[in-house]
């Protein structure tokens, strides 16, 4: 039997830019890489996509010591007693889960994917659209994610600005703007390209259903999270006026236990997750075996940044239950690139000319961190 001792948990703090800022600007921010390394040398990896000082403090005060020592194989024991915490913010757990996971392929000699059970070998991606200034943009940048090989595009429309990210109320003229968005880019790429559309929990009931019937006619492939994240009274009552497919919930935090009444009320038409709000690559598994259960899809979120963009991947190509990747495509005007899917790896997440994505076949998440580049940035460095 394999044992790998956890000999040491540290942090490494970098700067980054990037044009996750709405409108979209460059600025500078922080990301880190949690490390954890066992007593024969092994490492695994996550990135921790914006730090906050407290849960790199409770990584390394609180978590650090409750490792040390551990066999880092134990994924399961320490997923379960992470869990059980309450003084530990919930993204704690998912950072930590995703570098052991890390650790178990490399020890294993095997991809991530293998080792939860490999379903396929490729997962078609869709471009997911930041929040444009103008309804134009839109349209550019579908045709142009589409000219790549991207299998779809997905909508984040205007007035995501104005509502819960800008903590405003949308108005009528509002849902207008993004009535004509979702027309002309259905129009620009043609009824055959699969379009998708998420408000991001920022429409009323009644501005919910207006927009769910324009949707449908567009023939859309779901309606993701149009309404609050805890209102599942709302969605209920959405499903009964809607045929498009409801897709609800991402912003709910941790593993399994936030979604069973979800199931449950019959609130959602899918189940939806990633590594770091829903528990790491166990909770999300988790996750999607309830949706399977159900006979659910369990579609996957963003993975906030490259390492968790992979283990995200790798769970896609380890559930059968899931059917898109999806890749957000911040980025400059004109540009069209994919830079944030990979930002901080030597090489890209691979996506093909069909715009198919999958993983190298490599031990662990798969493709190294550029260190050159992180080391460069560095700001501080947490034992």
């Amino acid at each position: 039997m394999t044992v790998a001792r956890i000999a040491d948990v540290s942090i490494l703090v970098h700067e980054r830019e990037t044009l996750l800022s709405i409108p979209s600007r460059a600025q500078v921010v922080e990301q880190a890489v949690l490390t954890i390394t066992t007593d024969e040398g092994v490492q695994g990896h996550t990135f921790m996509g914006l730090p906050q000082p407290d849960v790199t403090t409770q990584l390394i005060k609180r978590v650090k010591p409750q490792l040390l020592g551990r066999n880092a194989l134990d994924i399961g024991a320490i997923w379960g007693e992470l869990g059980r915490r309450r003084d530990l913010d919930p993204t704690v757990q998912s950072y930590v889960d995703v570098a052991l996971w890390d650790i178990a392929g490399k020890v294993a000699g095997l991809p991530v994917h293998r080792l939860l059970g490999t379903v396929r070998n490729s997962i078609p991606a869709y471009a997911s659209s930041w929040v444009h200034q103008d309804v134009e943009t839109y349209s550019e940048e579908a045709l142009a994610y589409r000219e790549r090989g991207f299998a779809g595009y997905k909508i984040h429309p205007p007035s995501m600005k104005v509502g819960p990210l800008g903590h405003g109320a949308i108005t009528a003229d509002h849902i207008e703007t993004d009535l004509r968005i979702y027309r002309q880019v259905r129009d620009a790429v043609g009824s055959a390209y699969p379009l998708f559309a998420d408000p991001f929990a920022g429409y009323t009931f009644a501005q919910a259903v207006r927009v769910g019937l324009v949707l449908e006619e567009l023939d859309y492939e779901w309606f993701e999270d149009p309404l609050a994240a805890d209102d599942i009274y709302g969605y209920l009552r959405l499903r009964e006026k809607l045929r498009i497919p409801l897709l609800a919930t991402e912003l709910t935090k941790g593993g399994p236990p936030g979604h069973v009444p979800w199931v449950l009320e019959r609130a959602t038409d899918y189940l939806r997750g990633d590594v770091v709000l829903k528990g790491g690559i166990t909770g999300l598994v988790k996750i999607a075996h309830l949706a399977e259960a159900f006979n659910l899809n369990c579609e996957l979120h963003d993975g906030y940044n490259a390492l968790n963009n992979l283990g995200v991947l790798h769970v896609a190509l380890a559930i059968p239950n899931c059917g898109w990747y999806e890749v957000l495509i911040p980025h400059a005007p004109g540009d069209y690139s994919s830079d944030h899917l990979s930002w901080g790896l030597v090489e890209e997440i691979p996506i093909d000319s069909n715009g198919y994505a999958s993983v190298p076949d490599r031990p662990g998440l798969g493709i190294d961190i550029d260190w050159d580049l992180v080391r460069g940035r560095t700001v501080a460095e947490l034992r």
